[in-house]
């Protein structure tokens, strides 16, 4: 837990010193991919939450919720480090609750650097997680009961085949064309100039939010050319679809309705 404590400290200080914009994120600190015996081994999961006053005055007090997944077990939750001091409510539960009381987080506009807080804690997938489901997870940040900011979702994929990297959105790559849809549409490259270099087929396939897959293909000559594809039946609601080329792995969600 040291080495953790130790690198995590470096990463983040690094991190948080060269962010120059707004951020107010979350992210999966390593690779975002992980395997049924990272799981049996208890290895954790990383997140980094950070959060800016991006208003017009100085924020006096700021709580970060965030919602722990029931795939993941509460009671290995572990808040690693943070930018300020604070108070947590809701360990060994499902809602966790920083409260940053008294922070007087200045406005971007007056403090740059100064107006970014984070926090990086970690947390272990229960031990019946299974390959093909997905964890996603996001924060949201309210600033003197004022303003409440969202994270974007964070995605945590099990894979039995550990060579597959770090899953990527797939908005400049992969289209669901059209978005939302009934259940019937075509998967499309974003980036219509053919990559020379990249394999010659793609591995497609369709999960839903709990990981169930409802549907595998393949598109040839994946550089350029797309794949149609009919879900049998589909209940309206958010689905993923996975791209995989050799060792890289894209995500796009999409939405069917009725």
């Amino acid at each position: 837990m040291l080495c953790l404590r130790l690198f995590s400290l470096i990463w983040v200080g690094v991190a948080v010193a060269n962010v120059l914009h707004a951020q107010n994120d979350k992210q999966v600190i390593g690779d975002p991919v992980i395997t049924p015996n990272d799981i049996a081994a208890d290895a954790p999961v990383l997140y980094l939450i950070r959060f800016q006053n991006v208003g017009n005055d100085t924020a006096r007090n700021v709580v970060v919720r965030d919602t722990l997944d029931p795939r993941y077990n509460p009671n290995s939750f572990f808040t690693l480090d943070a930018s300020h001091e604070f108070q947590l409510l809701g360990e060994g539960g499902s809602e966790v609750r920083w409260y940053f009381e008294h922070i007087n987080l200045p406005d971007s506009a007056s403090g740059g650097p100064n107006s970014i807080g984070y926090i990086l804690f970690s947390v272990q997938p229960y031990a019946f997680v299974s390959p093909g489901q997905t964890i996603l997870n996001r924060a949201c940040i309210t600033f003197d009961d004022v303003s409440t900011i969202c994270t974007n979702e964070t995605i945590v994929w099990v894979d039995a085949n550990s060579s597959v990297t770090t899953p990527t959105t797939s908005e400049h790559n992969w289209q669901v064309v059209p978005n939302p849809n009934y259940g019937q549409f075509e998967v499309r490259p974003g980036n219509l100039q053919p990559v020379h270099d990249a394999p010659s087929t793609a591995r497609c396939w369709v999960t839903d939010m709990g990981g169930r897959t409802v549907w595998k293909g393949s598109a040839e000559n994946a550089s350029v050319a797309g794949a149609q594809v009919f879900l049998d039946k589909p209940v309206p609601g958010l689905y993923l679809l996975w791209v995989q080329s050799e060792k890289r792995l894209e995500v796009e969600r999409f939405t069917v309705i009725r």
